[in-house]
């Protein structure tokens, strides 16, 4: 089968399967699988494993069985998708315009949670697989899609993968956007613990429920006083610029409230300043010439007799968990808190002229797609092995709604996306 004859044969077969593709993502959404449910995330990766084993696909898990690995071909290389089924909390339920877990086909988009992330590009890279071996395109080398439960909180899955199976030898994560982010900023959650001796004033305050979400809703209550909610925009916390951060709205309106330790440290440090400039976390970074370190407050609350305040870093590649807890520790004492880093992950980059980056290159390409390289903001399991990019699913002028109240991809997105996955790894498995 030529080149021109392979990739309509992917078009005609995947607009085929539409319908299915729609069905089986709709069908994976309705799971509330939130980070930190494992009864849930393993009802959904049986889901996506029964679908694959009814396809006729090998399927396996980890001891753990918080990951599913769905293989196919043979050859001693191995191509490896990254992804997950585990979601964030829906935010504030009153801003959703249709129930989160009820995925529906509306105006050209699919909406739901999970349908980007990334529920809709598990099911899309399920399809890919079905493509290559029901066209009887020859695999040359192993693909596996790996599917783990645990993306939106700390990757012990992965962990689990990598202690019992052999790692795949390249490949992508479906987790983020097009073109190919051959890098990515480092991750990390900072749990802080303010002593307050005022904590008695404060008889409620709430704000956020996923580390990784610009908060859309925050709400306090003093004695006496009514319950005050403030309200902005949810976003994804590697870009807290495109959201309305409400834990930054609350302390705003509270400034000059000097005796609260949390205010003045969120209004000194943290608000107005998304790249995080009075932290200094990239000062140990020399002349890399990369984007700067974003922090941003995603989680507040009363806890014991204290308050508490998450903070989710997305470091500069060349940041090490050093720089962070030296910027924390400088402020410590000032701002009477005491601080865990709960997780880190460093930045990473993958050179570009690795043959498989100019596969899927080419394979976007074809699709008149833009094929460069760039700098990820936000994190996936790509970082978690060795010649690992994230790649789509959504694309360059697309509103990113990952992680936001309303969650929804376009089907045309979603179709585009799939074909240039199935080309990609025709190509790859061929050994083109």
């Amino acid at each position: 089968m030529g080149y021109v004859e392979m990739k309509q044969k992917i078009i005609d077969y995947l607009e085929a399967h539409r319908g299915q593709i729609i069905e089986d993502i709709a069908g994976l959404v309705r799971f509330e699988s939130v980070a930190g449910n494992p009864a849930e995330t393993e009802k959904a990766l049986d889901f996506v494993l029964g679908r694959a084993k009814e396809m006729g696909f090998r399927t396996m898990t980890t001891s753990q069985k918080d990951v599913g690995i769905i293989e196919t071909g043979q050859g001693k290389e191995t191509v490896g998708i990254l992804a997950h089924v585990d979601v964030v909390g829906v935010g504030d339920p009153e801003k959703w315009t249709w129930p989160p877990y009820d995925c529906v086909a509306r105006d050209g988009f699919l909406l739901g949670r999970g349908t980007i992330d990334d529920k809709g590009p598990v099911i899309m890279s399920l399809y890919a697989l079905k493509a290559l071996v029901d066209l009887n395109i020859p695999l040359r080398k192993k693909i596996q899609l790996i599917v783990g439960t645990c993306e939106e909180t700390q990757w012990t899955d992965m962990e689990h993968f990598k202690e019992q199976f052999p790692l795949p030898d390249y490949g992508f994560s479906p987790d983020g956007e097009f073109p190919i982010y051959n890098a990515e900023k480092g991750y990390a959650d900072v749990e802080l613990l303010f002593d307050e001796p005022n904590f008695k004033q404060i008889l409620e305050l709430q704000s956020g429920d996923s580390p990784n979400t610009i908060p859309s809703k925050a709400v306090i209550r003093f004695p006496g006083g009514p319950l005050t909610t403030f309200n902005g925009v949810s976003a994804h916390s590697s870009e807290p610029e495109s959201g309305d951060n409400a834990i930054e709205k609350l302390c705003r309106s509270l400034a000059g409230r000097d005796e609260f330790h949390f205010i003045r440290f969120i209004n000194d440090i943290l608000a107005g300043d998304p790249f995080a400039g009075a932290l200094a976390i990239d000062a140990g970074t020399g002349d890399i010439d990369l984007e700067p370190t974003t922090a941003a407050p995603t989680i507040l609350k009363l806890t014991g007799s204290a308050v508490f305040l998450n903070v989710n870093i997305r470091q500069k590649v060349g940041v090490k968990m050093g720089d962070i807890t030296r910027a924390f520790d400088r402020l410590a004492e000032t701002y009477s808190f005491t601080f865990h880093i709960t997780e880190c992950e460093d930045g990473m980059m993958v050179d570009e002229s690795l043959e498989a980056l100019q596969r899927m290159k080419q394979a976007a390409n074809a699709f008149d797609c833009d094929g460069s390289f760039q700098l990820a903001r936000g994190s996936s399991y790509a970082k978690t092995m060795d010649n690992f990019v994230s790649w789509g699913p959504v694309f360059p002028g697309e509103t990113n709604m990952c992680h936001m109240e309303n969650e929804r991809i376009s089907i045309e997105t979603m179709m585009l996306a799939t074909k240039i996955y199935t080309l990609y790894l025709a190509l790859e498995a061929r050994g083109e």
